[in-house]
Formats: C-alpha cells, sequence, structure tokens
C-alpha cells in the first residue's frame, strides 16, 4: 500500500507543477508538500463520492493550492474531470478555476480562495451534516494563511461551542508564508487549538503511516479536532523550505527532472501506468433536497395569510418587529428554516417563542446564538446553505462590513442565504456614527447576484421575504428600520408586487397640477407619503422602491414609462451615488446623505440631514 501511496503523491506533486507550468501561473509549493497528506486522505481516511449524500466532504480552505485538488480528483477516475482539463488549469473557459468553484459533481464542495472562508464555512457545512444527522466528517485544509485570518478565530470557537466532533482541520504546517517564516508572524497553532478544546495531534506529513494513524484517531474523537502536520513546502524539490517556492518557482526543465527521479516519463501530463485508479464514475445519487418540492406555493400562500392579517389588524411597528414575526412564522412551519443572530437576538427581533435553539446537546433545533461572530455567522450560514438548508441571521447593517467577503462568496457560489439588517440608518440615533450606517445601503446593492430589500412597511417586509426564500440561486440582505413606520400598503393583494422591485404606491391624482415622482425606500416612504399630503403646487405619486436589483430586471417599457417618467425626487437616507443612474433629466433631485452621521434623537437626525416635510417641499417648492 505504501508504494501506492508514494505513486500517488508523486502523481500529485508532478501534475501539479505541470498545470502551474502549462498556465504560466499558480502555485507549486503546497501541491509539493502536502501531497503525502492527500495521498493517504483520498486512497485511506475519506470517502470520495461526488454526490453521495454520506460522502465526507473535503474543504481546500487554502484554495491556492487549487492544483493539488484537481489533480487529486483527476486520479480518482470519479467524476468527469479530464486530462485536458487538467491542461486548461487557469485558462478562460476552462472548469479548472484558479481558486476552487463549487461544484459538486466534480466533489469541490464550496468556493473558496479569500483566506478564511474555507474555515470558516466548514463549520457551516459541518452543522447542516449533523442537522441531516449524517456520520460523515468534514475534512478542511488549512495553511497558516487560513488561521491567521481573524474568522479562523470566530469559526472555531463556534465550531467548539457546539462541540462539532465532525470537524478535523488538518493544517499543513510549513512554517512559510509568501514574506518569510510563519513562525515571525504567528502564534503556537496546536495551544491554540487545545485553548478552544480541540482534540490537537501532530504528525510527521511526509510519513504514510503516522499521517494515517492521526487522521483515523481525529476520526474517532468526541470533539471537533486539529492536526498538524510538519511538512516541508516545495518537497522534494532543491527549493523546498523557503519562501521562494509559494508560488510559480519550477521550470520545465526542472519538472523533468523531478520526473526522472520519481520513475516518471518525462512528457508533461503523462503518467506511469496503475496510477490512475479504475474508472468508476457514475452519476451517483443526488441528495434529495430538503426543501419541498411545493414549497413555493405553500410559502406563497402562508405569506398572503400573513399579509391579509397585516391589513386587517393594523399596527406600527418597525420593519424589524414584522421581519422577526415573519421568519418566525416560517421558521416554526417549515423545519428546514434556521434562524439565527450575532448576539443581538433581542435587537434583531429574530428570537420567537417559537424557536428551538441549536446546542452541543441537541442539533434539533432551528435557531442559532452565533456569539459576537458576525463575519463567521455569514460564513457558517453558507455551509447550511450549501447543505440544503434556508438559513436567515441577523445583526446591525452598519456591521455588513464585517461580513462582506462572506456575502460576496454566498453570491458567488449561487445560493441563497438571507442576512438580516436592522438598524438601517441615521435613525439609530444615540448610538452615534459608528452605529449609524450611511454607505453600507449602497455597497451592498454593488455586490453582483445580491438582492438587497429594504421594505416600507409590514406587508412589504412579508413580500420581500417571500422573495428572499424564493429565490434559491441568489443571496439576500433584508434591510430594516429600527423606528416604527407607517402601514403604507392599504390593500390586500395577492399578487407580490414587491417583485417588481419599484411600484406604483399612490397614483397621481390628475388634478391639473404640475407632476412629481417621489421614489423612496424603507422609512422614508412614510416620509414621501406626508409630503404628497402637504405640497400645494405638485400633483404628487408615490414609488416605493424595495429592492432596486429586482427593478432591473422589469422590462424597458414598465422602468421607462410606468416608474422613471417626468420630474423625479429619490428619497433615501443612505448614499445617494447609486440613484444617479435613474436620473432621466436635470430637473431629477436625490436627497440621500453624504457625510457620517452623530450622535442625537432620530428626529434631530433627519433634521440635521433634510428629513423633514419642510426641507422636502423647499426642494420641490423653491
Amino acid at each position: 500500500m505504501s508504494e501506492t501511496l508514494k505513486n500517488f503523491a508523486n502523481a500529485v506533486r508532478i501534475l501539479s507543477i505541470d498545470m502551474v507550468n502549462a498556465a504560466s501561473s499558480g502555485h507549486q509549493g503546497t501541491p509539493l508538500g502536502f501531497a503525502d497528506v492527500i495521498s493517504v486522505l483520498f486512497n485511506k481516511s475519506m470517502n470520495f463520492e461526488p454526490n453521495d449524500p454520506s460522502r465526507d466532504r473535503l474543504i481546500l480552505s487554502s484554495g491556492h493550492a487549487s492544483a493539488m485538488l484537481y489533480s487529486a480528483i483527476y486520479l480518482t477516475q470519479k467524476t468527469r474531470l479530464t486530462l485536458e482539463d487538467l491542461k486548461n488549469f487557469r485558462k478562460f473557459g476552462g472548469i479548472c478555476q484558479g481558486h476552487p468553484e463549487i461544484n459538486k459533481d466534480l466533489g469541490i464542495e464550496m468556493t473558496t480562495g479569500a483566506l478564511g472562508q474555507g474555515i470558516a464555512t466548514a463549520v457551516g457545512i459541518a452543522l447542516g451534516l449533523k442537522k441531516k444527522g449524517y456520520k460523515s466528517k468534514v475534512f478542511i485544509i488549512v495553511g497558516d494563511g487560513c488561521l491567521m485570518e481573524g474568522v479562523s478565530h470566530e469559526a472555531m470557537t463556534l465550531a467548539s461551542s457546539l462541540n462539532l466532533n465532525n470537524l478535523i482541520v488538518l493544517f499543513d504546517n510549513n512554517n512559510v508564508c509568501i514574506d518569510g517564516k510563519a513562525s515571525d508572524y504567528t502564534t503556537d497553532n496546536i495551544a491554540r487549538f487545545k485553548a478552544y478544546d480541540f482534540e490537537t495531534f501532530e504528525a510527521n506529513g511526509h510519513d504514510f503511516d503516522d499521517i494515517y494513524n492521526k487522521i483515523e484517531l481525529a476520526k474517532k474523537s468526541e470533539k471537533p479536532s486539529f492536526i498538524s502536520f510538519k511538512t516541508i513546502i516545495g518537497y522534494p524539490s532543491d527549493k523546498s523550505g523557503t519562501n521562494k517556492c509559494h508560488g510559480k518557482f519550477l521550470s520545465f526543465d526542472d519538472a523533468i527532472s523531478m520526473r526522472k527521479s520519481f520513475g516518471f516519463p518525462e512528457e508533461p501530463f503523462s503518467l506511469p501506468q496503475g496510477i490512475l485508479w479504475k474508472k468508476e464514475y457514475k452519476k451517483t445519487a443526488v441528495e434529495k433536497s430538503q426543501i419541498l418540492e411545493n414549497f413555493e406555493e405553500e410559502l406563497h400562500n402562508t405569506v398572503n395569510l400573513i399579509k391579509k392579517n397585516f391589513i386587517d389588524n393594523p399596527i406600527q411597528k418597525s420593519t424589524r418587529y414584522f421581519g422577526g414575526y415573519v421568519l418566525g412564522k416560517l421558521c416554526e412551519k417549515f423545519n428546514f428554516i434556521i434562524g439565527g443572530s450575532a448576539d443581538l437576538s433581542e435587537s434583531n427581533c429574530l428570537l420567537t417563542k417559537t424557536h428551538k435553539e441549536i446546542s452541543k446537546n441537541s442539533f434539533e433545533g432551528n435557531y442559532i446564538h452565533y456569539g459576537i461572530r458576525e463575519h463567521a455567522m455569514g460564513c457558517v450560514m453558507n455551509g447550511l446553505a450549501i447543505e440544503g438548508i434556508i438559513p436567515y441571521g441577523g445583526t446591525f447593517l452598519v456591521f455588513s462590513d464585517y461580513m462582506r467577503t462572506a456575502i460576496r462568496n454566498a453570491s458567488l457560489m449561487k445560493i441563497a442565504p438571507i442576512f438580516v439588517f436592522t438598524h438601517d440608518s441615521v435613525a439609530v440615533g444615540e448610538d452615534g456614527a459608528t452605529h449609524q450606517p450611511v454607505e453600507q445601503l449602497s455597497s451592498l446593492r454593488l455586490i453582483p447576484n445580491l438582492n438587497v430589500f429594504r421594505p416600507a412597511c409590514d406587508v412589504e417586509t412579508a413580500e420581500c421575504i417571500e422573495l428572499a426564500l424564493k429565490n434559491r440561486k441568489t443571496p439576500s440582505a433584508l434591510v430594516l428600520s429600527r423606528q416604527n413606520l407607517e402601514n403604507v400598503r392599504k390593500y390586500h393583494a395577492d399578487e407580490n408586487i414587491s417583485e417588481r422591485g419599484m411600484y406604483e404606491l399612490l397614483p397621481f391624482k390628475n388634478n391639473g397640477k404640475r407632476k412629481l415622482t417621489i421614489i423612496a425606500s424603507g422609512s422614508e416612504v412614510s416620509l414621501a407619503l406626508e409630503a404628497q399630503k402637504q405640497t400645494k403646487k405638485f400633483d404628487i405619486r408615490i414609488i416605493s422602491a424595495p429592492s432596486l436589483e429586482l427593478f432591473e430586471l422589469q422590462s424597458k417599457e414598465y422602468k421607462k414609462n410606468k416608474i422613471l417618467e417626468g420630474k423625479k425626487l429619490f428619497l433615501e437616507a443612505g448614499k445617494g451615488d447609486i440613484w444617479h443612474k435613474y436620473k432621466t433629466n436635470s430637473e431629477d433631485i436625490i436627497l440621500s446623505i453624504e457625510d457620517f452621521g452623530e450622535s442625537g434623537s432620530k428626529d434631530e437626525l433627519f433634521e440635521r440631514f433634510g428629513f423633514t416635510i419642510q426641507n422636502i417641499l423647499k426642494l420641490i417648492e423653491p
């Protein structure tokens, strides 16, 4: 068996070198140094069966070493990955991207690359497996870079709190960073993980027996595990052990020399007979989705009942209140929806009496206390979504900056967690500028494949939540108010009107006065309605804009002739840059906030920034 392991490891090494050389780009050091561990993992310790629900999950958190992963997957012959695909590594149109991108048919469980995303998202994957009752293990390959990123601390402490004993961290301990020795910049990671209450092991990363024995011990552990494999980066090249071999450092001639030393043919991408596994590609049974086949219909009917109740029994509350209420009702009805908050459950209004909390003693619940770990919360939600669960988790909008990489990664992977952000503007008030989001709303709207919802009232909140849950390939940011708002939707409609992105809430009166359209989102819709009541010079119609992304999907005729025609006032208590694209004439006005907030009451701050009836009337009736 040792000869098989050796040949597999050397094949991973040489294919990785060839791939990087063919691309003139990539990383050779880690594939060379960690190949022996990879060989044991694929040949003896891991159940690698792409798409099989009971498979073990492998997360290459140090995604720059992607050539190593592609090489190993190819050698198994269990996927459609071909030698031609390896030759097109990092090339336009190829499936072997520069960093791994989610493709479960190929055995790639998630998109990694940004350091820390893999190790943190794996916690969500491990939790998802626990929720579904699977005995599978989650192996995470990490280097010093992943462990230096702060999100790794957030995620690993959470994994320990939940005692995710199906989680095994495989540390490539080569003491090398791009700028020099990792020990110059980091801490004792073994002591660190012991402090987390992980089961810790040390192994020689170039001794097959030691590697195998330590992985098997970790698999039997009652705690999450951490194995430090002492390896030599770039092994066995003559530059091994130094930061000079982190990226591309071996030439074609170097590759030939190494091939000869392994007893391999000299031709690039050629392998000796017998190294490839017997071809076993088969279409494995894809895991049955946790989500009901008739989910959209049941969801729509449930939300319609909630909307009718809102119309029949109006109460003036914040949209954070209504968001928590609606999500709680849906979480109660559908067992594949899981809530949570980053230590702000009461402020986000997300924890209801019907929720059951998930803990290390029971994974049967539907609510996660993430602690003050916003970034890890976003990653864990991504992991849960990868496993077919619909997660939502809350914090304040201003702290979405901490989560941005996780949100971006969700958008890249086309998964659909729901990021709930409350306290959506300077109306937060006395907490001051540090807690008052100004640029965050516009910033989130810049992320491709992310639907940003900012509802104006109870009914819109319910509709936006329905849209977020219905769309299974796009994550959502649900942006909700702290302050109580008027119930601006006075009528019930079975149609989800918010799906239009922007829609006419109040039409023109056609009273002969000059026409003006006010387009607003969130709490500013109530302000627009009050301005409509008090103006003397204009016939005003009100357009509510709960989602600019969904508005962009509407027809040109609808956008231009139904919404954006004529003189307009855009009203939103945040940075106004994104609204300029909707200006169609020189008379259009944008009322926005272009500076940071400050301490004071909501009313004082709205007056300071001009979000008052008096100022709006001055703008439109100078």
